[in-house]
């Protein structure tokens, strides 16, 4: 008796772990923006040089492949990502900025990336703006609906917000001129659009610096936390996210001039350097 009750407890132990072993994190993104492809193996990949959103794709693929564990990558809405992320098990979002209202309700593992966020203007409606102060005086500031971005205006007393659905609706409102600017990163989605690229310019403003993360359940792991963070750090430290952001986040009419190369003196926060005005906060 006391040997079957021995063996049925090694079973229930052995279909657990195979269980546990079952349980894949699925990886979501949002906002892409044009910037990504569906490959012949169905995966979700990156476009050269397109910007920020194409370059997060990749740096997590490369993740996946330092791991051995590559998967499919989902496009979600925003709101509906953190929604998953918070609420169901096994679920992976990026790029996510920490602010005060998520740091308590998931996982992280990053920085994997480090950005200033820049104001936007449309080039024949031009806003003379030169400081955060101006930027609080122009009619209106298009930000997507539930973005961290958000948070961070009302925090800094910005009256003048227009709220939108998604990235791509505020920039085609600048774009027409229905608003006076947007946030946008150092390397916005439009940068090799044609049209948009030409009309749509940044002001001298820094609204923020944007460290991005990948916000895991809270029911992963500690120690698959840890698998994914020394993934993140192996490609920081062989060349392959520099490689990664030179492909894929720098515009191709900038490729020749602008190389990133990697700090090495600041390794928990790679890149911080290679952007630098000094005011963290938010992007995503």
């Amino acid at each position: 008796m006391q040997r079957r009750s021995l063996v049925l407890a090694l079973l229930s132990l052995v279909l657990a772990a195979g269980g546990a072993a079952r349980a894949e994190v699925k990886f979501l993104t949002h906002s892409l923006n044009n910037s990504t492809y569906i490959s012949s193996g169905g995966m979700l990949r990156g476009k050269p040089h397109t910007g920020r959103r194409a370059f997060y794709v990749e740096v997590v693929m490369a993740m996946m492949q330092a791991r051995g564990a590559v998967s499919r990558i989902e496009e979600v809405p925003l709101s509906r990502g953190l929604f998953l992320v918070g609420r169901e098990k096994n679920f992976a979002l990026f790029n996510i900025i920490k602010n005060r209202d998520r740091i308590g309700r998931f996982k992280w593992v990053g920085p994997i990336s480090v950005f200033p966020t820049y104001f936007y203007e449309h080039i024949d409606a031009p806003t003379g703006v030169r400081s955060i102060e101006d930027a609080k005086k122009v009619p209106s500031i298009c930000v997507l609906r539930g973005n961290n971005l958000e948070q961070n205006l009302r925090d800094k007393g910005f009256t003048n917000i227009f709220l939108a659905n998604s990235n791509d609706s505020c920039v085609h409102l600048l774009g027409y001129r229905r608003v006076s600017l947007i946030p946008e990163s150092r390397y916005p989605w439009f940068m090799n659009d044609p049209v948009l690229s030409r009309i749509l310019v940044r002001t001298p403003v820094v609204l923020s610096i944007d460290e991005g993360y990948v916000a895991f359940s809270p029911n992963v792991a500690d120690t698959e936390i840890a698998a994914w963070q020394k993934a993140l750090d192996t490609i920081k430290k062989n060349g392959r996210y520099e490689s990664i952001v030179n492909t894929f986040l720098i515009s191709s009419k900038d490729a020749k001039a602008e190389t990133f190369k990697v700090p090495a003196e600041k390794k928990p926060r790679l890149g911080h350097d290679a952007w630098a005005p000094e005011q963290p906060y938010s992007s995503d």
